[in-house]
């Protein structure tokens, strides 16, 4: 018997080593399926962070907006009931309106790189830190290197090849003030809706186009019900991971380098592989959906929107000092 009891206790000691019964969950929500570009990046997030952390933190994906849209998943972060989120930098925008509002601003960047050095700077540096104080929200992706779309364009139920042609236009957007007015401006008239309805509402004529990446098209099959694209490149875009403050508090200094690690080698990948899938993607939505691709002189819309800017200054939506860092940085 004392011979059974030793060899029960070796039995239980390295089941016990070889499962960390201690190992900590964190949650990502990510509004786009698992297969997409977001899913790829986000299992490489996953595979870095539970590697190197040996097992202490286990990544948890959850796709399709599973655990709410991106209003209630950056409330969630805030909380800490979510503990990290993948989705557009513009989503952020309500949080900090004066340094992120700018960001969708039609043709005020000239590209990706331009944005880049934007959100790199001691302007923007100051919005994340308000972010993170009043809102519990942290970027870990600080390297801001995931081109998002990777250029945008416009889907829509007739072809649109001068700025007339948006004119009047239904369209979806995202719940941010800056896009919506900007947008207006134009001459288009947004409604906000969560983008896993898109489809939908597309097909039963509540909008009647849409701005998106090139990428999140061919998965989400929006040229089956709108089969006309025009590429705009209105403004860059980058996809980042954030991360509730309250959690990032609670990990300990090693967790925190290897989360903002993973973070940044996810979104270099996202960026890698959504180039390179932007042209395969391209011609399979004209083999199989017969959609139409347009490229047409956005001079006239970037020059329209040159007094947009000042009036904005003017009303004290835009800062002079972020639009000045913007200007000066380009």
């Amino acid at each position: 018997m004392h011979r059974l009891a030793i060899f029960t206790g070796i039995c239980a000691l390295a089941v016990s080593a070889t499962f960390d019964v201690s190992a900590r969950t964190l949650k990502n929500n990510e509004s786009l399926p698992t297969a997409s570009v977001e899913g790829d990046a986000l299992r490489v997030f996953k595979k870095a962070v539970e590697s190197n952390t040996n097992g202490e933190l286990e990544i948890r994906l959850h796709f399709n907006d599973e655990l709410g849209d991106p209003k209630t998943s950056l409330e969630n972060l805030g909380t800490g009931t979510l503990e990290l989120y993948s989705g557009a930098l513009s989503y952020y925008s309500a949080l900090i309106p004066e340094e992120l509002g700018v960001s969708s601003l039609l043709y005020l960047f000239k590209d990706s790189d331009h944005l880049r050095r934007y959100l790199k700077s001691p302007v923007f540096a100051k919005g994340h830190e308000r972010m993170i104080k009043e809102f519990g929200i942290r970027f870990i992706s600080t390297d801001f290197s995931g081109d998002r779309g990777p250029y945008r364009v416009w889907v829509s139920k007739k072809p649109a090849l001068t700025i007339d042609d948006f004119v009047g236009v239904k369209m979806r957007l995202w719940p941010n003030d800056m896009a919506i007015r900007a947008w207006k401006h134009i001459g288009a008239v947004p409604t906000v809706m969560p983008w896993n309805e898109v489809y939908l509402a597309l097909r039963q004529g509540r909008v009647d186009a849409v701005t998106s990446g090139v990428n999140g098209l061919h998965d989400s099959k929006l040229t089956e019900v709108a089969s006309h694209v025009t590429e705009l490149r209105q403004f860059p875009q980058v996809w980042p991971i954030a991360i509730s403050e309250k959690v990032w508090q609670s990990l300990t200094a090693e967790q925190q380098k290897i989360v903002v690690d993973a973070a940044n080698e996810a979104t270099s990948h996202y960026a890698k592989v959504t180039y390179d899938m932007a042209s395969d993607n391209i011609n399979r939505m004209v083999q199989e959906n017969g959609a139409t691709w347009s490229r047409i002189n956005t001079d006239p819309f970037a020059e329209k929107m040159k007094p947009f800017y000042q009036s904005l200054i003017e009303d004290g939506v835009v800062s002079q000092e972020v639009y000045d860092e913007v200007s000066r940085l380009r």
